[in-house]
C-alpha cells in the first residue's frame, strides 16, 4: 500500500526482469501468474473469505507449472495448507496441458517428447552447475568445493533442512492473518535457489520478498537494518556495466549473489518468528 516500497523493490530487482525479457524468457510472466495466484489464494485466509475462487488459483498454478516446473515447489505447501480444491483444479489443468501436444504428435509421440525433454535436462545440468551465471545453491556449492558428490550431499542436507524450517514457519503462522503471503514469498525465492539451473534472472521471483522486508524495515533492530541496506545495495548495484568484466566475473564465480538472497530469505524467516507476520 506504500508506493515507495514498490518503487524501491523495482529498483533493487528490476534488472532481473529486464534481463529476463532481453533473453526472451517467460519467468516474469510466470512470476505474475504466481503472484495473482497468491492474491486469489489469500482471499480464503481472510476472516470474511470463502473458497469460491480456489478453483481459479488452482488453474493459475497449473498453468504456471505447465509453463515451467518451478511452480511445483508449491505442491507440498498446498498439501500442508490443505488447499484441496486448488490442488484438484491445478493438477487437472497441468495434466491436461501436458497431453495437449498429443493432438499433434499422437499419444506415443507426446510421451517420447516428454522423455526426451527429461533426458536432455538431466544430461545438461551437471555441466552447467559451475557456470558463472548459475546462482543456485547447488551451483554455489560446486563453485566453492569443485567436488560434485560433496556438493550434492550438502545440497540434499540443505533441502531437507529448509523443508523442515518451512514446515515450522507454516505451523507458526497457522493462526495468522494472511500468513500465506510471507510463506509464498519464501517459496518464490527458493525457486531460484533450489533449481539446479537457477540462472541469475530467475531472482526476479524475489520481488514479493523484497517488498515484505522493506515494508517491515523498522521491525528489525538497528544493526540488522544496516546489514539489510548493505545487502539490498549489493543486489541492486552488482551490475556488469558498473563493476566491469573482471570484477563481475569474480563476484559471480564466488556466488556472492546467492549469499545475498539467502540472507534475504533469513530476514523473512525472522519476521515470522518475531510474530510480525
Amino acid at each position: 500500500n506504500r508506493p515507495w516500497v514498490t518503487l524501491l523493490a523495482i529498483l533493487i530487482v528490476g534488472r532481473y526482469f529486464l534481463r529476463d525479457l532481453q533473453l526472451g524468457q517467460i519467468n516474469a510472466f510466470l512470476n505474475m501468474l504466481l503472484l495473482v495466484m497468491i492474491w486469489v489464494m489469500i482471499q480464503e485466509d481472510r476472516p470474511d473469505g470463502t473458497s469460491k475462487f480456489m478453483s481459479w488459483a488452482g488453474i493459475l498454478w497449473g498453468l504456471a507449472a505447465a509453463l515451467k516446473p518451478y511452480a511445483l515447489i508449491f505442491f507440498p505447501y498446498f498439501i500442508i495448507k490443505r488447499k484441496w480444491i486448488l490442488l484438484i483444479w491445478g493438477w487437472t489443468f497441468l495434466l491436461f496441458s501436458l497431453f495437449i501436444p498429443a493432438l499433434f504428435y499422437g499419444f506415443k509421440g507426446n510421451i517420447q517428447v516428454l522423455q526426451e525433454w527429461m533426458t536432455t535436462l538431466s544430461l545438461s545440468t551437471p555441466d552447467l552447475l559451475s557456470t558463472q551465471d548459475n546462482i543456485s545453491l547447488l551451483g554455489c556449492l560446486m563453485k566453492w568445493t569443485g567436488h560434485q558428490t560433496l556438493s550434492y550431499s550438502v545440497f540434499t542436507a540443505a533441502v531437507i533442512g529448509l523443508s523442515g524450517l518451512l514446515f515450522l514457519i507454516v505451523l507458526k503462522g497457522k493462526e495468522k492473518h494472511d500468513a500465506s503471503v510471507l510463506e509464498s514469498a519464501l517459496l518464490l525465492i527458493l525457486i531460484a535457489l533450489l533449481s539446479p539451473l537457477g540462472w541469475d534472472y530467475t531472482l526476479l521471483m524475489s520481488f514479493l520478498g523484497v517488498m515484505i522486508v522493506l515494508s517491515h524495515f523498522r521491525d528489525y533492530p538497528p544493526w540488522a537494518r544496516g546489514l539489510l541496506v548493505v545487502n539490498l545495495a549489493v543486489i541492486a548495484l552488482s551490475l556488469y556495466d558498473l563493476m566491469g568484466r573482471e570484477a563481475y566475473a569474480v563476484f559471480m564465480s564466488w556466488s556472492v549473489i546467492t549469499i545475498n538472497f539467502l540472507l534475504l530469505f533469513a530476514y523473512l524467516v525472522v519476521l515470522r518468528f518475531k510474530a510480525v507476520r
